[in-house]
């Protein structure tokens, strides 16, 4: 991990976002007393948006974000799919293969099972750490209601216990928020194991949680996240890991040179990358470049959004709301967003279907999640664990900025792939 890259690309946000800035001093902390856990682990959904290039008429994928740790719909995702996956057989078994839509006809349904891949990366990650009696912990969030408890955590948790139990082992579970942690989890100071309720020890970390403020109303959730950072176990993320995938390190990465320094000389690979990047701005100068595409943004909102450096769509501004924020937002607090060209992805009719109300035909939209897991050596490099680990469809109508199934503007849909030539 880059540490003077991260300091570096952080050094105006933190001016005006002192939630980045004590995550920072955090990774700072640990960086000089020296990283106890060489094993880096974190589970990744990349998010994106189709759109329809006029020009080479074909459509494209640009990324919205990417999301560390906490990253919602796996069990959502995987059942979804099966239930889909159920309507098309039955409407082949009712209209025969020839009574089909022509386009179903060509069409290919993904296999998706992300919670049981997530749940494999996390049990190899149980597994390295090298001692069967070590515990995992859950650090979940208190409020979560059933439902997202249940998919985000609850799922993911039975399947390490089968993973466990498949390899004739048994593998001890624990849940807790940080207010709990901070009361019942301990850090050896002399060999920096982590303990929790006195004497059992912790191999691995998952933080479905702490990617908030609110998540650390205390100086004992600080302290909490710090003893695990600085500690043996293995962390999902590691702090450092949960600063790369901000939006700020997304702005980055997309100026010229950047990925160029950590691919020297893999030209195909840069260029791939780049074609999935929209137009994106650092907001914390006062030159005329900066002035100017505020001015753009200001005259046409329709085509930008400000984003903060919070996940679950939390700091997100359109339209209006944009506007007013870049007219009264001091030079300070600038540096805390990013501004970001809208993508605007490829509109079709379909039926919603919600709680208490009948479905109809309207233009909806849709975002894709790749999920993947990646578990390395931080100091040889190494990789243990590489994969993807299948995808989240999440649709909502176009009209709807914030599209977030949560929050009641989006749902849960899965992918059909056909031939591209078909769409046209």
């Amino acid at each position: 991990m880059d540490h003077d890259f991260l300091v570096e690309s952080y050094k105006d946000v933190i001016k005006g976002d002192p939630f980045i800035g004590q995550l920072i001093e955090m990774m700072k902390v640990v960086q000089k007393e020296g990283i106890h856990q060489k094993i880096q682990l974190t589970l990744i959904r990349a998010d994106y948006l189709s759109h329809y290039d006029e020009k080479t008429k074909k459509i494209e994928l640009n990324q919205v974000e990417v999301n560390a740790g906490q990253i919602g719909g796996p069990g959502y995702a995987s059942n979804t799919t099966q239930l889909h996956s159920r309507v098309l057989s039955k409407l082949e078994a009712l209209h025969g293969p020839e009574g089909m839509v022509p386009l179903l006809k060509h069409a290919v349904q993904p296999e998706n099972r992300p919670r049981q891949r997530l749940g494999q990366a996390l049990y190899e990650g149980w597994k390295l750490f090298g001692d069967p009696h070590a515990v995992v912990l859950f650090c979940t969030q208190p409020d979560l209601f059933p439902v997202c408890y249940f998919e985000q955590v609850q799922f993911i948790i039975l399947e390490l216990e089968d993973l466990a139990k498949a390899d004739g082992k048994r593998i001890n579970i624990m849940k807790m928020d940080f207010q709990e942690c901070s009361k019942r989890v301990h850090l050896d100071e002399k060999d920096f194991t982590l303990y929790a309720d006195g004497k059992k020890k912790i191999a691995l970390v998952h933080q479905a949680y702490g990617y908030l403020p609110e998540h650390y109303p205390t100086e004992k959730e600080w302290k909490a996240r710090l003893d695990m950072e600085r500690s043996t176990a293995i962390l999902s993320p590691s702090v450092r890991l949960q600063l790369v995938s901000t939006k700020k390190i997304q702005q980055v990465i997309s100026k010229p040179g950047t990925l160029e320094r950590f691919f020297p000389g893999e030209h195909a690979r840069i260029a791939q990358l780049r074609q999935t990047f929209t137009d994106l701005w650092s907001l914390e100068s006062n030159d005329a470049k900066t002035v100017a595409i505020i001015q753009e943004a200001i005259k046409t909102p329709k085509n930008f959004v400000l984003k903060s450096q919070m996940e679950s769509g939390h700091g997100n501004f359109f339209d209006d709301e944009m506007v007013e924020k870049l007219k009264t937002m001091p030079l300070d607090e600038r540096g805390a967003y990013i501004l970001m060209k809208k993508i605007e992805p490829v509109v079709v009719k379909n039926y919603l279907f919600r709680p208490f109300k009948a479905p109809y035909v309207e233009d909806i939209v849709s975002e894709m999640g790749i999920y993947g897991a990646i578990i390395a050596d931080g100091e040889t490099g190494k990789v243990h664990w590489n994969s993807v680990d299948g995808h989240l469809c999440r649709s909502k109508p176009a009209d709807v900025n914030q599209g977030g199934v949560c929050g009641g503007g989006g749902v849960i849909d899965s992918l059909l792939l056909y031939p591209s030539a078909d769409f046209q």
